[in-house]
């Protein structure tokens, strides 16, 4: 795995959970092509039907953490799940690609 993807620079512990939750820098690409490198302290929520169309065959949205283009963690949650918790956040849905 590379230490840089689609313009995002990726931390060692992003890199770890990528491995561990085994995406792949090929699927982080077609999610990531159209956001801006920029973005801090965002959370990207990533639908089913994107992972599906991905090859990703998990029933959760994919939670990925960047702040000023670096990828910090990534993780896997029921979006109802993770609303329930009333966490105050900049995010960006993606929806489709």
């Amino acid at each position: 795995m590379r230490h840089f993807v689609a313009g995002f620079l990726k931390s060692e512990h992003f890199t770890y959970r990528q491995w561990d939750r085994t995406i792949n820098d090929k699927a982080l690409r077609s999610i990531l092509k159209n956001v801006d490198t920029n973005r801090s302290n965002t959370l990207l929520i990533v639908s089913r039907k994107v992972l599906k169309k991905i090859n990703i065959k998990i029933n959760k949205e994919l939670f990925i953490k960047i702040d000023n283009n670096t990828l910090i963690t990534c993780f896997y949650c029921e979006f109802q799940e993770y609303c329930a918790n009333n966490r105050e956040q900049n995010y960006l849905i993606i929806d489709k690609i």
